[in-house]
């Protein structure tokens, strides 16, 4: 074990069970504290903080930090052919009105908004299609239409 000394200005900070370096600045909790070392004193000393609109606490390359959120893209074509947001097809030949996109709770920054599909069956045949796809934004409906069938 190596017991050399150290200048008191290059000593750290222990914050909940964790050394932090001298003039380390890191964030506590879900985000809501940040936090700084001061190597003077050993002590830690933190103020309120928050994410941005558009951003998330949570762990990206091993760094815990308000990052973005990050977009996503799903879709619906065919008969219907679906693909997620985490990229996964599915085929659903479902008969009736589904929700395919919509917030799951109140998010800072975003607004409320849905995407619907309503789906009939095609021509007596074992498969259905998208008639309807309603979209609610800002509480202002939008219904678009497409009765193009072959």
């Amino acid at each position: 074990m190596d017991t050399c000394c150290v200048p008191p200005t290059s000593c750290g900070c222990y914050h909940n069970g964790r050394y932090r370096e001298g003039g380390e600045q890191f964030l506590d909790g879900e985000c809501q504290q940040l936090c700084t070392c001061n190597s003077i004193t050993g002590l830690v000393h933190c103020v309120n903080n928050s994410c941005g609109p558009q951003q998330s606490c949570r762990v990206v390359a091993g760094e815990l930090g308000c990052h973005d959120i990050p977009r996503g893209t799903c879709s619906a074509s065919g008969d219907p052919h679906y693909l997620t947001f985490d990229r996964k097809p599915y085929d659903f030949q479902g008969t009736c009105r589904y929700v395919l996109a919509t917030l799951c709770n109140a998010t800072h920054g975003l607004h409320q908004f849905s995407v619907e599909a309503k789906n009939e069956p095609w021509n007596g045949l074992p498969v259905s299609i998208t008639a309807e796809v309603f979209v609610n934004v800002w509480d202002l409906p939008l219904v678009c239409f497409n009765y193009l069938y072959f």
